[in-house]
């Protein structure tokens, strides 16, 4: 993950702190867990469908 994306989380995670970035976390949250209740769910690739759709929602863009 980026630097700047890394950043952008760790704000969002930090309790008191307010980041123009929470939607980016709140969309990316949702739709992991509706991929992590799905029957094809594989428990290994959740946090890195979770990383890559934060990622995806701050950038517009995807690392790789």
């Amino acid at each position: 993950m980026e630097k700047q994306v890394t950043q952008k989380l760790t704000e969002i995670l930090r309790k008191g702190t307010q980041s123009e970035f929470e939607e980016c976390f709140e969309r990316a949250f949702e739709l992991t867990k509706a991929y992590a209740s799905s029957a094809n769910a594989q428990a290994s690739a959740i946090p890195f469908v979770f990383e890559k759709l934060f990622e995806l929602f701050v950038t517009g863009k995807t690392g790789g």
